[in-house]
């Protein structure tokens, strides 16, 4: 799957850019089937301190996962988007991170305005859906453009249109208001979509019944973040005997 300078062009202007899901009905089908069944093991799991909760599930999916990750069109995108050869994979995740992030017991399952990173982080990251989400099961909601914007300028931006809704007595801390120049991503399990984390994001409320689970993986040029490298070890055995080149794309060496 090769990508259009257009496309290209596309992403390091907004943001993001949607191509075809590449992975295919049977690996889908796989990567669902083996989700539903970690699931109820990974709820149960106490895990390290500092491991993300998102990744840990990822990795208990295993070798479906990690071949959709190391797919040679995933790695060819990440590596003209980045304008470099060498990439890793810095960060991943599976599952439904809505509902991770309103276990802290706000009133809504909600996450809200905030931004992965900033115009320095380099990163590239690609996210299917396993269940439709769409304007009821809490979409992705993204600001374009503002991942080439300083962090600073942008919160403060959100927080007085949060201000404007009138439903704060003091300083809002967590930002969810509607900006006008949002996009209200309806990602179908039939599309990828490949975005920097860096552009602020949000979701919409969850009020459908049902899943809400996604799949996630970012991709950075050498010397980028590496989060969850000892999650990876904890959670794969075997990963000593990997290929050279496997250990490089997913962190573990230089």
């Amino acid at each position: 799957m090769d990508m259009t300078d257009y496309q290209i062009e596309h992403f390091h202007r907004n943001g993001f850019v949607f191509v075809p899901n590449p992975l295919g009905d049977d690996a889908m089908f796989e990567i669902d089937r083996r989700q539903r069944a970690v699931e109820p093991e990974w709820l149960q799991a106490e895990w390290a301190e500092g491991f993300n909760r998102g990744a840990c599930q990822f990795f208990m999916v295993g070798e479906p996962l990690l071949q959709a990750v190391e797919r040679p069109e995933f790695v060819g995108m990440a590596r003209r988007i980045l304008g470099c050869e060498n990439v890793h994979v810095g960060a991943c995740g599976l599952g439904d991170a809505s509902k991770i992030v309103s276990a802290d017991g706000r009133l809504l399952q909600q996450v809200h305005w905030h931004a992965d990173g900033g115009p320095d982080v380099r990163q590239v990251s690609m996210r299917t859906a396993l269940d439709r989400h769409d304007s009821s099961n809490a979409p992705l909601r993204v600001l374009p453009g503002t991942h080439v914007r300083s962090r600073e300028e942008v919160e403060e931006e959100l927080r007085q249109i949060e201000i404007a809704t009138g439903q704060h007595d003091e300083m809002p801390e967590l930002l969810f208001a509607s900006h006008p120049r949002e996009v209200e991503v309806i990602l179908d399990p039939r599309w990828t979509l490949v975005w920097t984390p860096s552009c602020w994001h949000a979701t919409g409320v969850k009020t459908a019944a049902g899943p809400r689970r996604a799949m996630a993986w970012n991709y950075f040029p050498s010397g980028g973040r590496k989060r969850d490298v000892e999650a990876l070890k904890f959670a794969i055995e075997g990963w000593e005997d990997w290929s050279d080149d496997r250990k490089r794309l997913w962190g573990l060496v230089v």
